[in-house]
């Protein structure tokens, strides 16, 4: 028999009550006369925490106000989710739910995200890469701010960082001075509140619309607090909707690009990621789908290793050469100064560059303990293991990380990254045992593609894979035929009959 080694999980999850109480008693500690400010900050640090942890409690507590014992304690917290929860129908459903109660509110309720909007500043990179919005609410020394910063490289403009600052006047002083000291490449500008509305509302769509956004702890403690302050700005402006770029528009873009690349080899593959560049802009930068930008084209490079962009290996080696031409051909579009050209295309050669070095290192690893292969038989061994672990990048605790698949312990990194819905509990140590077992199947079958042993399991993957059958289909198969015949040893471990296993590998068409 064959065994593997097992950890017991353990159960030691906590209560949806038991968080609920601990904001009953955080609501409990604020004064009837507190500061509203004071108050919306509580709120909002409360609201982020249930929001980076997936859970929607605000529904919960908001639930729980019809038959709670003591409904006072409730007063509070629904007051303040009736202004700061971030979607309307919680808002709604906990003024409701307060007005059921019928109980006094305390004197903050009614003034909280009572402000008024002051002026606003944009400061942005010459590029269209990034920018920086600051509202100001209030006067005098009560006054405070709200700063977002906002990415267009992907999602079409997003928020990675919003705070709220004690001194706007100081925040306008440093826009001013890195505008000076950047010269050409950083502009600042008063805007309009409106204008402000409808970029931050825009933004924070676009981060809201991601899975897991790669925000920073700021955006999420402040993250109620200022979508709320961005609901207290006159109407946004009205802004027209992006142009959609034709079949013919594009391929009238293309052929430009060729005409004014005159040093660019000019075939199919070339053509192709020319075209994938209009396509990527297209999703991720709708209102200017064209622009260059050091974090845009390094985003697509990025989209591209990923597996997201899918290039053959002629049109990938043809992407060098493509695009540092794109981007001196969209700067002269653009009409960038002269003084952003240079660290735009040192930008993108040294992207190019990583890439390169990420490319030769991941290569290496993948060639762990082999020698002297011919041609063919790299080309075998490559195609095995990357069908195994197609990356050596995941997310471990919301970073990304670059590993070493030829480590056993790094790859199972790997392969758990694959399984969102399982890194939590295996972070806590609290799988039960069916995801356990899932788990290590899903391991073992990839150690089992990468070590070519049993021959079987490789031999299997290519006649499903020849039927059509997906990649992330086939490691599920095979990681159920391994499953079914898991068993506990005497010990803490599991174990298989690898004859039975072989045999079950073979039928498996």
């Amino acid at each position: 028999m064959t065994e593997l080694s097992q950890h017991e999980p353990e159960d030691d999850t906590e209560s949806v009550n038991g968080l609920l109480e601990e904001v009953l008693r955080e609501f409990a500690a604020l004064e009837p006369d507190a500061d509203p400010l004071r108050v919306e900050l509580v709120t909002s640090e409360i609201l982020g925490e249930w929001w980076e942890a997936g859970d929607d409690l605000a529904a919960e507590l908001i639930e729980f106000a019809s038959a709670a014992p003591e409904p006072e304690r409730l007063v509070g917290p629904l007051a303040a989710l009736r202004t700061l929860a971030t979607t309307e129908e919680q808002r709604e459903a906990a003024g409701l739910a307060l007005e059921k109660l019928g109980l006094p509110e305390p004197d903050w309720a009614g003034r909280l995200n009572q402000v008024a909007a002051g002026e606003c500043w944009r400061t942005a990179d010459v590029y269209g890469d990034e920018t920086s919005v600051l509202c100001v609410f209030g006067e005098g020394e009560q006054s405070h701010g709200l700063l977002v910063s906002i990415g267009y490289a992907v999602f079409g403009g997003w928020v990675d960082e919003a705070v709220i600052v004690e001194s706007p006047e100081e925040v306008v002083a440093e826009m001013h001075s890195q505008a000076s000291e950047g010269g050409d490449l950083v502009t600042v500008e008063a805007i309009t509140p409106g204008r402000a509305h409808q970029l931050l509302a825009d933004a924070f769509v676009g981060t809201e619309l991601q899975s897991e956004p790669e925000v920073t702890d700021d955006y999420v403690r402040f993250r109620a607090l200022a979508m709320a302050r961005t609901r207290a700005l006159p109407q946004a402006e009205r802004v027209d909707e992006p142009k959609i770029m034709t079949t013919e528009d594009q391929a009238e873009a293309i052929d430009e690009f060729f005409r004014a690349s005159p040093d660019l080899v000019d075939n199919e593959a070339a053509r192709v990621c020319a075209l994938r560049i209009i396509e990527f802009g297209c999703e991720h930068d709708p209102r200017r789908p064209l622009r260059v930008g050091p974090d845009k084209l390094a985003s697509f490079v990025d989209f591209v290793d990923d597996g997201a962009i899918e290039l053959t290996e002629e049109q990938d080696e043809a992407l060098e050469a493509v695009l540092p031409a794109w981007a001196r051909w969209g700067a002269r579009r653009d009409g960038l100064p002269e003084d952003a050209v240079e660290p735009l295309l040192e930008a993108v050669e040294d992207r190019l560059y990583e890439r390169a070095l990420e490319t030769e290192s991941t290569v290496d690893s993948y060639l762990d303990g082999f020698d002297g292969l011919d041609e063919e038989g790299v080309a075998e061994l490559l195609e095995r293991r990357q069908f195994a672990v197609p990356s050596v990048y995941t997310e471990i605790a919301d970073e990304e990380v670059e590993l070493d698949p030829a480590d056993p312990e790094q790859r199972r990194l790997l392969v758990i990254g694959e399984h969102p819905d399982f890194q939590a509990s295996l972070a806590e140590d609290d799988l039960d045992e069916e995801a356990f077992l899932t788990v290590a199947a899903h391991t073992t079958v990839v150690d089992q593609l990468w070590d070519n042993e049993p021959a079987e399991v490789w031999q299997a993957a290519q006649r499903l894979l020849a039927k059509g059958m997906p990649r992330t289909e086939i490691l599920d198969e095979l990681a159920a035929t391994l499953e079914a015949r898991l068993e506990t040893d005497d010990g803490d471990g599991l174990e298989f009959d690898i004859d039975d296993y072989v045999q079950a590998l073979d039928e498996l068409n």
